[in-house]
């Protein structure tokens, strides 16, 4: 029989791989679910594409608002700086942006709670 401790003989949980493959996952899958999306709405324009169409944006375009970034993006829209295709980019890339911020985010949270978690252990 193993006299081992259980904290000995477990391999750490890399947290932060998981958490930037979740993040890529989330992230890959919300753009190829846009793209999609603007594929059907373009060729077709069923009314539940338009009405998918933006509801997806309404993520991004929350993001941009939160950071400021709206305002200043729908002026360059109107003023002709900015292609529909730039803008939806520019809505993929906070979307990217922020999800793996909010994963990277979790995963420091679960290092911190296993750090905190193999303290007491030691300690008892």
């Amino acid at each position: 029989m193993n006299d081992s401790s259980p904290s000995e003989t477990t391999a750490p949980v890399p947290v932060f791989r998981i958490s930037f493959t979740n993040a890529s996952l989330l992230a890959g899958g919300y753009l190829v679910v846009g793209a999609l999306v603007e594929l059907v709405r373009r060729q077709w324009n069923p009314r539940w594409a338009e009405q998918l169409s933006w509801s997806m944006e309404a993520f991004p375009a929350g993001i941009l608002r939160v950071v400021g970034l709206i305002d200043p993006l729908r002026e360059a829209y109107a003023q002709g700086s900015l292609r529909e295709t730039h803008v939806r980019l520019i809505y993929a890339a906070s979307v990217v942006i922020t999800v793996y911020l909010i994963g990277m985010g979790v995963g420091a949270l679960m290092w911190l709670m296993m750090a905190i978690g193999k303290r007491r252990m030691a300690s008892s």
